[in-house]
């Protein structure tokens, strides 16, 4: 999967997750329901501007689009999109343990 693809499969995934639909999307940034379309089908390339009303439109960072590029299923996109926006939620100290957590359930690292 080309990173074309594996972008246009992060927003269509945070866009869903958000319980948007494309035509909700195209309106909070200012484009149209058939460039959102192309934009998450991955056969057009949103510039940089496009990028970052999506970002502002969707509650996240533009890197977050290009977050987790090693390419993977729909599901775990989701997964780790849902993982990132609770992380977000939390302080350093209960993050720190959310990592730890983690880590166990990895494999990098042993329980205690």
């Amino acid at each position: 999967m080309d990173i074309r693809s594996r972008v246009a499969l992060r927003i269509r995934t945070i866009r869903k997750s958000r319980g948007l639909t494309q035509e909700d999307l195209a309106e909070m940034i200012d484009r149209s329901v058939d460039a959102v379309s192309n934009i998450e089908r991955g056969t057009s390339l949103a510039g940089y501007d496009t990028l970052e009303r999506l970002a502002v439109g969707l509650g996240v960072a533009v890197a977050d689009f290009f977050a987790d590029a090693e390419p993977g299923s729909s599901r775990r996109t989701a997964a780790m999109q849902r993982l990132v926006d609770a992380a977000r939620s939390l302080d350093d100290e209960t993050l720190e343990k959310g990592v730890a957590i983690i880590e166990v359930l990895a494999g990098r690292r042993s329980f205690g």
